[in-house]
């Protein structure tokens, strides 16, 4: 990825949507397990038949959301405005931040973008299949489990990138599969820490990720439930 120099702000334009999130610290812990998608067979056996969503209907979910659409090339484009410089060594890695779904599912319709205040990003892919939206889960869970830990794994702006991966559950209503993640570490004597969620609802998934820990703990898992609820 080129290296953009993106100022990225705290705005706090989420205030609407996420009025009441406390925020809360992430636990920096190394991941010993290998993360595993969970189901909730009631929304799979009740469920309606899946409808693919158009680019014009995704675009409209976003903006509902206080999410921007339209506004990169592609969901690599999106990341590298939020993380500059940032190359992995395996692009696959980035398959839980929704990287590479377009390639994965090119007949998808897919949409992107960063939240207003700029702290989360989303990429949302209608696949209008069940199972081959799925697939996109085990990707995500399989990326995670491979790309756990390390310093060989990224780099930014020329800097190794110390990673440290823990998935837990994530308490989602009506969503079919789930997969969360923590993402702790160091870049150039600088810690961070990421708070991410991929979600299955019938034919769409969504993986939302968010870098701010003042924020990341309580809004991720509430604007992914609110992609869930308009998916």
């Amino acid at each position: 990825m080129s290296l953009k120099n993106v100022r990225i702000g705290c705005a706090g334009l989420l205030v609407l949507a996420l009025a009441g999130c406390a925020s809360g610290g992430a636990e920096q812990t190394a991941a010993e397990s290998t993360p595993t998608a969970t189901s909730t067979p009631e929304s799979v056996s009740t469920a309606a038949p899946s409808t693919q969503l158009t680019d014009e209907e995704l675009a409209a979910v976003f903006t509902e959301l206080q999410f921007v659409p339209a506004q990169y090339a592609d969901a690599g484009e999106l990341l590298d405005s939020i993380y500059p410089g940032l190359v992995a060594s395996d692009l696959s890695c980035l398959t839980p931040f929704g990287v590479g779904w377009d390639a994965a599912q090119p007949d998808a319709a897919q949409e992107f973008g960063a939240s207003n205040d700029r702290s989360m990003t989303a990429v949302v892919s209608s696949v209008g299949d069940d199972e081959l939206a799925s697939e996109l889960i085990s990707e995500s869970a399989d990326a995670l489990s491979r790309c756990a830990q390390g310093s060989d794994l990224f780099t930014m702006q020329g800097q190794p990138v110390q990673t440290q991966v823990e998935t837990f559950d994530a308490e989602l209503t009506g969503a079919d599969e789930t997969v969360a993640f923590r993402v702790t570490g160091d870049v150039g004597g600088s810690a961070f820490t990421l708070v991410g969620m991929t979600a299955r609802v019938g034919g769409n998934v969504v993986a939302l990720v968010g870098w701010d820990p003042a924020t990341n703990e309580a809004y991720v898992p509430a604007a992914t439930q609110m992609f869930v609820d308009a998916l």
